[in-house]
């Protein structure tokens, strides 16, 4: 049985503690906390120690369970460099039982992420591209007026959020969106053969920031940005603000009723459509119910949607579109997905990031 210290007693670690399921197969040792009102006390019915216990004992894994792993990294091996390979990040649970699942897999995609996961941890995106992105230089500017940090994304302001209030917030966050459309990510809405063409009218469903609604803003006849986050509204109304002639913004919830702020696409949107891109947080199998007098109605059609924000949603999400008249497939790579959402577990499987639908006319 593997001995292990659990670095950290905060929401992590409580998140940790209450959500994963394997921690019986472990001797926890206790846990280390560098919050000196904490040393000394009990978490979980652990002891808390500082990070002088590991002069005296050696674990096989130390695990930090908070957002600052990195700083934590650079304490432990300044004090003991010969630990520098058994330190990991807050994901290691979830990283074990995905060996575990996938010890016998001949998948050539399986493979490869369980190899970069080996040599690096786990992490939504597990390939080498994302390497990239960690230390990319990004400039932000800071709109006083409105209140809001913006990049440039294809030389057009990009606004952001006011939860990102901060310049490295929101340098982060663009990093983020960045990788995830990167050419090689698993999460691109937009690949070769599967684009917005001139003339489109387009369902951006679950726009955040917008980054897929300015790649195509050129592009389009119209454009319907979805979104049910008063502070991404607020910023996408900037950003779109030179676009009011064919981009409607409706801040709504979508799902498969309409009710308050829950609407469904069939009763926002009367018109034949071309693409519909979704991604909302695990809802869109819901949000495809009450979209299907669009999807009727629209002779040509392209549909990206987000198939990875729980186990099953790809099977839903292929099965309404079998349903529906949608030839479907899905691209190549895998995601990992670290939040519990339509399940009371986090995943330790790997999915499939995006369903593409077709609809070629009749």
């Amino acid at each position: 049985m593997k001995k292990l210290f659990l670095w950290g007693t905060g929401q992590i670690a409580e998140e940790t503690w209450s959500e994963c399921q394997t921690l019986s197969q472990y001797e926890i040792l206790g846990f280390i906390d560098n919050n000196t009102e904490k040393q000394g006390r009990v978490f979980k019915g652990l002891p808390v120690f500082s990070a002088e216990i590991l002069d005296a004992c050696r674990p096989d894994s130390i695990v930090v369970l908070t957002d600052a792993y990195n700083e934590v990294y650079r304490q432990i091996i300044a004090a003991h460099p010969e630990m520098k390979g058994i330190i990991r990040n807050k994901n290691f649970f979830y990283m074990e039982s995905l060996f575990a699942r996938y010890k016998d897999t001949t998948d050539p995609e399986e493979i490869e992420v369980l190899n970069y996961i080996e040599k690096n941890g786990l992490d939504i995106f597990n390939y080498e591209f994302t390497n990239k992105y960690k230390d990319m230089s990004i400039d932000v500017s800071f709109d006083s007026e409105k209140g809001m940090f913006y990049v440039l994304y294809d030389g057009r302001p990009l606004y952001l959020s006011k939860e990102l209030y901060s310049e490295q917030k929101a340098a982060d966050y663009f990093r983020q969106i960045l990788m995830e459309q990167d050419v090689c990510s698993p999460h691109r809405y937009i690949t070769d053969g599967f684009d917005v063409s001139r003339g489109d009218v387009v369902i951006d469903a679950g726009a955040a920031e917008g980054i897929f609604s300015l790649m195509v803003i050129d592009r389009v006849s119209k454009l319907y940005i979805v979104e049910s986050d008063e502070g991404w509204t607020e910023a996408l109304k900037e950003t779109f603000r030179d676009y009011s002639d064919k981009v409607i913004i409706i801040k709504k919830f979508i799902s498969s009723y309409d009710e308050g702020d829950i609407a469904t696409l069939d009763a926002l949107i009367h018109e034949p459509v071309n693409y519909i891109k979704m991604d909302i947080e695990g809802n869109e199998w819901d949000a495809l119910q009450g979209a299907k007098e669009i999807i009727n109605k629209s002779q040509y059609l392209k549909c990206a949607i987000c198939s990875y924000h729980s186990d099953f949603d790809r099977v839903l999400i292929e099965g309404f579109m079998d349903r529906n008249g949608l030839n479907h497939s899905v691209g190549p790579g895998l995601l990992w997905y670290p939040l519990m959402v339509r399940q009371n577990y986090v995943s330790t499987r790997l999915n499939k990031a995006i369903v593409r639908g077709v609809k070629t006319g009749i």
